[in-house]
């Protein structure tokens, strides 16, 4: 099934008006997510949804996260979390092979793909009030020369 077949499909299947093909992708919003769809080389589509900006705070580590998490994600499925080289934002990637590929198929992978994308968000969305936590509370503690006083540590 080649993308085009599979836009028909998906436009069928959920009543999607206006719903197109247009340079080999396919725009869809799902919840308020923006998510592309992409033909590879017509042996896969791949789908990719923005996961947002990295943290202000603690980017290392989430970015961290996203690479251990990706390790799991392809030894079971065919989800990847990247990160934009050109604008530094996370994106989720999955990819599912065109061969044999059915609308329903699709569909299943779709919703997969929308609830990890939109559990990602939401890791983000909370990480960013944690990691400016942890760095207040760590710019807040003294270090050793400020708590020393004649030879002795405060306590």
């Amino acid at each position: 099934m080649d993308i085009k077949e599979l836009a028909d499909g998906l436009a069928a299947k959920f009543n999607i008006d206006g719903l197109a093909v247009e340079d080999g992708e396919v725009a869809l919003e799902i919840d308020g997510m923006p998510i592309l769809l992409a033909e590879d080389r017509h042996v896969a589509i791949v789908m990719t949804g923005h996961v947002g900006d990295p943290p202000a705070e603690g980017g290392e580590v989430f970015a961290n996260l996203m690479l251990e998490a990706t390790m799991g994600f392809m030894d079971a499925k065919s989800l990847a979390l990247a990160r934009n080289p050109e604008n530094g934002s996370y994106a989720l990637v999955g990819r599912v092979a065109q061969e044999g590929l059915t609308v329903d198929a699709f569909s299943e992978a779709l919703t997969e793909f929308v609830n990890t994308l939109e559990t990602w968000r939401k890791m983000l969305e909370n990480f960013r009030p944690m990691a400016a936590a942890a760095k207040a509370a760590t710019d807040a503690q003294p270090d050793a020369q400020e708590l020393a006083l004649n030879g002795f540590m405060q306590v």
